[in-house]
């Protein structure tokens, strides 16, 4: 049962969501009733199937991003010109490994805060995970480097719609308010995360020791063959993924979707072919993971177009690549039948409510904890805060001062960044320990020291924003 530790760690998260409903009555809040108190909903088996199907339905397209970023990594394993890039990283960085690895962690923090990048950047996962392998260092700190640093971007989210909606649409904060809270939180938390991994990696290395296994490509058999298309392909397709994932309504920019519905519009006769050609489509600014995926399959077929690799073996080595991922995409999937259970049938505000109202006022170390439990039961902030925070305003806290939403909305997105640093439900970090074969409690053990600096220096901050 060891090597389906992450399985029975997921499962045992959805039977206590399952376990809730059986336990507590149903609570939520309407606006339009207010606060609704049911009876118990029991979940029972064939509703467990259910949800799962539900999950696959609403959120299988994040599982096929991960299978089909095995499929483009199945195809760079097989070019000699991969394994040079990563040896001439590992060369270039030589005796400076700690900055490249603070490189990484700092363009990671920032593009999941200000690009909203932190589940796209899966796609560059595997590549950091090879070099930091290749340097010597373990699997927890190549963890540490890339799903750590995303955990961080999401404490400290300074641009990004998609991930403060939930908190902005009840509060009335705004994504791109109070920036210099967030960019302090971000700063401050990404420097605890540069200090840990730093610490802990010159602890952990070990280069005959480590089992880098099919992480790193085999030593190449061409030291002559060219890596630089890879690294323009793979460059082109951070950037696309960059300007996809921006929030340009934040600042006012229309030019990429006025650009799409020119490109919609144009008609060859009366037929539009760019709009047939395309289908459903969005501006930049408004992508999801599903035309991500369409950029990635594109790339993958370049790159081995470019290599020569016959079509016949592109898709053997793309379909091998995609076996391997195969976990991890079932356990992303999985992970949102928990979201699933607690939408259906909303206990967890049973839990929060009696907690909330001990205090009369924003208590910043309650606020924390219902953030951090709603969060690891939620998996997205928008289910999150729209599960508990309509409460909050609605009934405890009618009227706020402006540096009371200020608060909220700090603590909901710091906490929930929190949570998904250790959370069985941070897609993000289970991906990440499926591919690399980390047991959960591992890493539990390997970054509670980090977790415990985050909440204390994290409640401080929180603390004396009530008190100035």
């Amino acid at each position: 049962m060891k090597k389906h530790n992450l399985f029975k760690v997921v499962m045992i998260t959805i039977a206590i969501a399952v376990v809730l409903s059986w336990l507590l009555p149903i609570t939520y809040y309407s606006s339009s009733a207010g606060l609704v108190e049911e009876s118990r909903d029991y979940i029972g088996i064939f509703d467990v199937m259910s949800y799962v199907g539900i999950a696959v339905q609403y959120f299988s397209h994040i599982g096929i991003y991960v299978l089909i970023i095995g499929g483009l990594y199945g195809v760079l394993h097989k070019i000699s010109g991969y394994r040079n890039l990563v040896d001439k990283i590992v060369k270039g960085f030589k005796s400076r490994e700690w900055l490249f690895m603070t490189i990484v962690m700092v363009i990671f923090a920032v593009l999941s805060s200000m690009a909203g990048l932190s589940l796209p950047l899966l796609v560059m996962f595997p590549f950091v995970i090879a070099v930091v392998l290749a340097m010597g260092y373990d699997k927890i700190t190549a963890t540490m480097v890339t799903a750590g640093s995303v955990a961080i971007g999401l404490i400290g989210t300074v641009f990004n719609v998609n991930n403060t909606y939930g908190i902005d649409a009840v509060i009335g904060s705004t994504a791109n308010g109070d920036i210099l809270v967030k960019v302090l939180l971000l700063v401050i938390s990404l420097a605890l995360l540069i200090f840990n991994v730093i610490t802990y990696s010159n602890k952990h290395k070990d280069t005959k020791a480590l089992e880098k296994g099919s992480y790193i490509p085999e030593v190449s058999n061409s030291k002559k063959e060219k890596f630089w298309p890879i690294v323009v392909i793979l460059d082109v397709v951070l950037l696309i993924l960059i300007l996809a994932f921006i929030s340009w309504d934040l600042f006012k920019v229309t030019w990429f979707s006025d650009t799409l519905n020119n490109i919609i519009d144009f008609k060859i006769g009366d037929f539009p072919i760019f709009d047939a050609l395309l289908g459903v489509s969005n501006p930049f600014g408004l992508w999801t993971l599903v035309e991500g995926s369409v950029v990635l399959l594109i790339a993958s077929w370049l790159i081995s177009f470019i290599y020569r690799i016959k079509f016949s073996d592109y898709i053997t080595y793309f379909m091998n690549g995609a076996k391997r991922a195969l976990k991890a995409a079932v356990l992303v999937v999985l992970v949102y039948v928990v979201l699933v259970c607690t939408t259906y049938v909303p206990t967890l505000l049973t839990i929060f409510k009696p907690m909330l109202e001990l205090t009369s006022g924003i208590n910043v170390f309650i606020m924390s904890l219902v953030a951090f439990i709603s969060s690891i039961f939620s998996v997205e902030l928008y289910y999150a805060a729209t599960g508990v925070l309509p409460y909050v305003v609605g009934t405890l806290y009618t009227e706020l001062a402006t540096s009371d939403i200020t608060l909220l909305s700090v603590i909901w997105q710091s906490f929930y960044g929190v949570a998904m640093l250790v959370a069985p439900t941070s897609v993000v970090l289970i991906a990440t320990l499926s591919y690399l074969h980390i047991p959960y409690g591992k890493w539990l053990k390997a970054i509670g020291k980090l977790l415990l600096e985050l909440v204390v220096v994290l409640l401080i901050i929180f603390t004396i924003m009530t008190i100035i």
